[in-house]
């Protein structure tokens, strides 16, 4: 009994259950009309209420056929109006026709009076109301399932893609609070407090406001550029401080594009990714640049020598097109000659 319900309860049997029963009561209530309507019976009633079952279910399923086809040519979404007139009339010349050919073509088989139907002016124009509400109620009620499948589709995607932007946000998080990231700054204070003691409180600075950001930020979807930069900036320094004469970088942004907003993480993620695949030597200095053009910041960095082993978390550049795919759906380019370039959509 249980394996029944269940079979039962699988989304495709189940639509299929419900088309075919609306087909079996809206064919059983038109025979009922002609059999009520001073139209002469026949003595194969039983026959008869087969065939118009059978007429039922299969207008059922061509009424379905109908408004799967009017959905792609004419949205709702898009054209409300035209697509409710349209399913009307097209049900209605579809189902009408369909059932005066059907009964004419079964009273030329029977060759009887079984189901006799004289078309006369008064029962057409019957039989045309009749299918005229049919169409109503059918578009009405189609709409309403149609809205209402719609609606739960996207709050079920929306869910996803919820789902996988925090996913997505945490593994940047992870990088930004892996042991190897606060393990190399720590050694980094460590070395710069017998050196330095204004560089080293400089440095506990700006890490500590690296670190305030990203637990900050990691759950928004979308940040101000202008505070994505204020980040990228600290990092910089921290990596200036470290690092020293080998690396460089600069920075060129417009009033226009702070204004602009941008996934979390995003620039420090581009930045670390190009210290962890480049070395910095002192004849071949790593240099980082970031600039805005239009609607787009870019990234320029130099490729020198890759490092024998690269520790990586399997985010960084694939990480950021999944995020600004669930957000936005613009593409991130990437250029790579003799410099790797990655540009990434301003979202105003």
């Amino acid at each position: 009994m249980n394996s029944l319900l269940n079979i039962i309860n699988q989304p495709v049997l189940r639509k299929h259950i419900i088309i075919s029963v609306i087909g079996l009561t809206l064919g059983n209530l038109l025979y009922y009309y002609f059999s009520t309507s001073g139209l002469e019976i026949s003595v194969f009633k039983i026959l008869e209420a087969i065939y118009a079952s059978v007429f039922g279910v299969f207008l059922a399923y061509l009424m379905l056929w109908i408004s799967q086809k009017l959905d792609q040519y004419i949205p709702w979404r898009n054209q409300l109006a035209n697509r409710f007139i349209s399913g009307i009339f097209l049900h209605f010349i579809v189902a009408y026709f369909l059932c005066v050919t059907l009964i004419q073509i079964y009273k030329s088989l029977t060759q009887d009076l079984a189901l006799e139907f004289q078309f006369t002016n008064d029962l057409g124009l019957k039989l045309g109301i009749i299918f005229i509400i049919i169409a109503v109620l059918y578009t009405i009620i189609y709409f309403a399932l149609y809205s209402y499948y719609t609606y739960a589709s996207y709050q079920i995607e929306s869910i996803k893609v919820e789902r996988q932007q925090i996913d997505l946000q945490l593994r940047a998080l992870k990088s930004q609070l892996s042991a190897h990231f606060l393990f190399n700054n720590l050694n980094a204070i460590s070395e710069l407090a017998h050196q330095d003691q204004k560089a080293t409180e400089k440095y506990i600075r700006e890490l500590a406001q690296i670190y305030n950001y990203s637990l900050k930020s990691y759950h928004s979807k979308l940040v101000p550029f202008n505070d994505e930069l204020d980040l990228v900036k600290s990092y910089l320094e921290i990596l200036k401080t470290r690092y020293g004469s080998v690396f460089k970088y600069e920075i060129n942004i417009t009033k226009d594009a702070l204004a602009s907003n941008i996934p979390a993480l995003t620039l420090q993620m581009l930045v670390e990714n190009a210290i962890k695949h480049n070395q910095m030597l002192s004849d071949s200095p790593l240099e980082i640049s970031i600039s805005n053009d239009k609607n787009q910041v870019i990234i320029t960095n130099n490729i020198t020598i890759s490092p024998r082993s690269v520790q990586s978390f399997h985010i960084g550049i694939d990480n950021i097109k999944k995020r600004y795919k669930l957000l936005c759906n613009k593409p991130v380019i990437i250029e790579k000659t003799s410099h790797f370039i990655v540009k990434l959509p301003l979202i105003i």
